[in-house]
């Protein structure tokens, strides 16, 4: 039986480096988000609902309610898009997760980023799914499981903010084997205080409209 490689899920800041609860209630307030979700990578429909159900279902027990849109994948000819709705985004009520297939500056180990400003606020996110794809380190996981806890971790750094990583629960830097026995038994979420920190966030933040210039970052762990 071979060691498991540890997973990295990356926050990228300006300048700034950036807990499985056992039983964890549903709070009786809901927060709503949507999520602008962009499929460059071609994920197959099954494996993508599969992944949108599963991240519903951990921010869900966070008290968030998803609203997924399905984007159209970027078009490399079009260097000035239309707005849609895809695209208007704020923080910290509408967000962006783009699926592409690898990143250019990660290693393969490296499942996912988000981008943050200096004070903390990001709406983009990056999911890099032939990384996840390929790896064999999560065998009890399929990949629309696995794809659905790394788009619920890096919506957590956008909703959590700066210095969003934790020793225990989703927002774990590195997935070792105790949090991808807990994925597989559907029991992967947010802390208690991770939850209230996001709704708290939610209810009593303005909202921030945010350039795409934050995606240029250099990436930091």
């Amino acid at each position: 039986m071979h060691l498991l490689r540890r997973f990295s899920l990356f926050v990228i800041v300006w300048g700034v480096p950036f807990s499985t609860p056992a039983v964890a209630r549903t709070p009786d307030f809901v927060s709503r988000v949507q999520v602008s979700l962009f499929n460059d990578a071609a994920v197959p429909p099954a494996v993508l609902a599969q992944a949108q159900s599963r991240a519903s279902a951990v921010l869900s027990q966070a008290g968030i309610e998803v609203e997924w849109l399905d984007c159209p994948p970027a078009n490399p000819l079009d260097f000035a898009p239309a707005a849609t709705p895809c695209s208007a985004v704020f923080w910290p009520r509408h967000l962006s997760v783009r699926i592409i297939k690898r990143g250019i500056t990660v290693g393969a180990d490296t499942f996912g980023q988000a981008f943050l400003d200096e004070s903390g606020c990001g709406v983009y996110s990056n999911v890099y799914y032939q990384n996840l794809a390929a790896s064999p380190d999560h065998p009890e996981l399929t990949d629309g499981e696995m794809l659905g806890y790394v788009i619920a971790h890096e919506l957590g750094h956008l909703l959590l903010g700066s210095h969003s990583h934790s020793d225990s629960g989703v927002m774990q830097a590195q997935w070792r084997a105790p949090a991808l026995h807990a994925a597989a038994r559907a029991a992967l979420f947010f802390t208690p205080a991770q939850s209230a920190n996001i709704r708290s966030r939610l209810a009593n933040s303005s909202p921030i409209i945010l350039t795409d210039a934050s995606r240029s970052l250099p990436a930091l762990p």
